[in-house]
C-alpha cells in the first residue's frame, strides 16, 4: 500500500491479538469500498486519516458493544496520521500541500465524529465544541496558504462550493431560521450602542452565520455551513468560553442550521447538542430567544417522521 510507512508493525515485546489483523482487513475492505480508497495510494498521510474515519464509519454503524473497538483503532490511527503530518506544515510546498489539504478534511470528519454526541455518554461541554472548531479552522488555514497550488492539483474540486445533488429535508425551514436570526441581530445592533469591540465581534459572527444561512435558504449549496467556524474570529471561540450569553444564542442558531441543512453521518447529533448547550447556558431569562428555532427543528423532526 505505502511504502513509506509500516501500519501494522508490532514492537518485538508487543503481545498481538488475534483479532487485530483481522481488524486492520476489514478497516481496509472499508476503506477500499466505501471511503474513497483511489486518493490514499498516493500518500501515507491520506492513507492513515482515511482509515481512522473508516474506523469512525464502522463503529458509527455497528452494535454499542463493538463500537470500542473501532474507536480505538481510530485513534490509533488519527494519532499516526497526525505525528506524519505535523512536521511538514512548517514546510508546506507545491508537492505536500494536496495531502495536507486531504489530511485536513479528514481531520474535521474526524473531530466532528470522534466527538459523536449519539454515542458518548456525557453531552458536549463548550471545550468540546471549541478544540472542534479549532481543528476545522487548521483546515480552513492550509487552504489559505496553499489555495492557488490546489487549485492546479487533483484536489480543486473540494475547494468549490458547488450543488448537493440533493437537498436535506430541513432545508425549507431555512428561510424561517435565516428569519429570526437576523430579527435577533437587529434587536442586538440597537440594543449595544455606543459600540463596544465585543459588539463588534458578535456583530461580525451573526453576518457570518447569515451569510451562510442565506445560501442555504436560497437552496443555492447548503455546504457553506460547514465553514462558518472557520469564518467568524478566533476571539468569538474565548467568548464561548468566557460564556457570554450572546455568543450562545449564535452557536444554539447555528446548531439549528447543521439540524436543517446538513445530514452527514459524522455530524449527527451535534446540531441538537449545540442547541441543548445553548439553552443551558443562556438559562431561563434568555432562552426565548431561542423559543422560534426550536419550533422549527420540532417541525422538521415531525414532516421527517410523517415520511417515514
Amino acid at each position: 500500500m505505502c511504502q513509506d510507512i509500516q501500519l501494522f508493525k508490532e514492537s518485538p515485546n508487543s503481545v498481538v491479538q488475534s483479532t487485530i489483523p483481522l481488524l486492520e482487513l476489514e478497516l481496509l475492505h472499508h476503506w477500499h469500498t466505501a471511503t474513497a480508497a483511489s486518493l490514499a495510494h498516493s500518500n501515507s498521510i491520506q492513507a492513515v486519516s482515511l482509515l481512522a474515519v473508516s474506523a469512525l464509519h464502522i463503529g458509527h454503524k455497528c452494535s454499542t458493544e463493538r463500537r470500542r473497538i473501532y474507536t480505538e483503532a481510530a485513534i490509533k490511527h488519527n494519532d499516526l496520521s497526525v505525528s506524519l503530518c505535523t512536521p511538514l506544515l512548517s514546510n508546506m510546498t507545491s508537492e505536500n500541500c494536496h495531502a495536507l489539504f486531504a489530511f485536513s478534511c479528514l481531520v474535521a470528519v474526524f473531530a466532528y465524529a470522534a466527538q459523536d454526541p449519539t454515542a458518548t455518554c456525557h453531552a458536549l461541554d463548550i471545550g468540546d465544541v471549541v478544540k472542534v472548531f479549532k481543528l476545522v479552522r487548521g483546515a480552513g488555514s492550509i487552504v489559505v496558504q496553499a489555495r492557488p497550488w490546489i487549485q492546479q492539483g487533483e484536489m480543486r474540486p473540494l475547494l468549490s462550493l458547488g450543488h448537493r445533488l440533493r437537498q436535506p429535508s430541513g432545508a425549507k425551514y431555512a428561510h424561517e431560521l435565516y428569519a429570526r436570526l437576523d430579527e435577533l441581530f437587529q434587536q442586538h445592533t440597537e440594543s449595544v450602542l455606543p459600540a463596544s469591540p465585543m459588539s463588534a465581534l458578535l456583530s461580525e459572527s451573526f453576518q457570518h452565520l447569515l451569510s451562510v444561512l442565506k445560501r442555504g435558504a436560497a437552496q443555492e449549496d447548503t455546504s457553506p455551513i460547514m465553514a462558518w467556524p472557520v469564518l467568524v474570529d478566533a476571539k468569538y471561540l474565548d467568548l464561548l468560553q468566557e460564556w457570554e450569553p450572546t455568543s450562545f444564542v449564535i452557536l444554539g442558531y447555528y446548531g439549528a442550521a447543521l439540524e436543517l441543512l446538513r445530514d452527514e453521518w459524522w455530524l449527527d447529533g451535534w446540531g441538537e447538542s449545540l442547541m441543548r448547550l445553548s439553552l443551558k447556558t443562556l438559562g431561563v431569562a434568555n432562552e426565548w430567544k431561542m423559543v422560534r428555532c426550536l419550533e422549527l427543528i420540532r417541525k422538521h423532526k415531525a414532516s421527517r417522521s410523517s415520511i417515514t
